[in-house]
């Protein structure tokens, strides 16, 4: 795990203590089972009853734990979704559903993803005469769309079919919470997504390539990412990425716009439905 922010805040920490006793509370979780799942996800090192006792003081506010320790609850919380996840899914979906000039075939974004970050790389034309098609009655093409260098892993993304609504159901499973620039690959062992959020059609680009909607979120934090279609072989997503009430992130921006990027991102299918990891390899 990434090293943490210096020093937690007390309303930091209180909002950190909320959010897990609600945590606990939703799957009636003890203390023990509590450090268990913190330990195993963020690799944090907990003796079995010191664990316990860590959980149980600071969901009591009974001793003032330390930073290290807070980091790990952070890093967890900025990794589990709420329990409602598919009802404020569908919410979602039907928020940000508008009409398109023509249909986009979400379907065809059915998968698994690598998820990989960027500070390097911003948008999708740095130039802003590629976002003019026409201008004077002179037609402009888009600047190209650079590679994207300096990445660093992120997640592990599923998509899949969504009965609720005309959008697809988005799985995370987040290896890098913290952003580090120096984690430069994902495990062998990819971990299980479990479902976060939703992805929509958004309309089209300068480019007339599909553009997205996606949405993610876990106790702690709202993920929002904005997305074109960059390749077909194999399908690359690339965009943006804004975190929203996250806390111990030492990189994000503090920024008026709340559609501020906090990085870019690039999602690369590694699997299509049906297809086993193996199979992709």
């Amino acid at each position: 795990m990434a090293a943490p922010i210096t020093a937690y805040s007390d309303e930091e920490r209180d909002r950190l203590r909320a959010a897990l006793r609600a945590y606990a509370d939703h799957y009636e979780l003890s203390p023990q089972q509590l450090s268990d799942r913190i330990a195993e996800a963020t690799r944090y090192a907990m003796a079995f009853e010191g664990g316990r006792k860590r959980v149980d003081r600071f969901l009591k506010n009974s001793h003032r734990q330390t930073d290290d320790f807070i980091a790990a609850v952070a890093a967890f919380l900025g990794s589990v979704p709420p329990p409602d996840v598919q009802e404020m899914a569908a919410t979602l979906a039907h928020f940000f559903a508008r009409p398109l000039p023509r249909p986009i075939a979400l379907e065809e974004l059915e998968g698994r993803y690598l998820a990989w970050g960027s500070f390097a790389v911003r948008d999708e034309a740095k130039d802003p005469i590629g976002e003019v098609t026409v201008f004077d009655g002179f037609s402009f093409a888009p600047s190209p769309i650079e590679n994207l260098d300096a990445k660093f892993a992120y997640a592990v993304i599923e998509m899949k079919p969504f009965e609720k609504s005309d959008a697809l159901i988005v799985s995370e499973a987040i290896i890098n919470p913290s952003l580090d620039p120096t984690i430069e690959s994902f495990p062998e062992t990819l971990p299980a997504p479990s479902e976060a959020g939703i992805i929509t059609a958004f309309g089209f680009s300068d480019r007339e390539v599909p553009r997205y909607f996606m949405t993610t979120r876990t106790m702690l934090e709202t993920r929002v990412y904005r997305l074109f279609r960059k390749e077909a072989d194999p399908l690359i997503l690339r965009g943006e990425m804004t975190f929203h009430g996250g806390i111990g992130r030492t990189q994000n921006n503090s920024h008026d716009d709340p559609l501020h990027a906090d990085c870019t991102i690039e999602l690369v299918r590694i699997t299509e439905p049906g297809q086993s990891q193996d199979e992709a390899l």
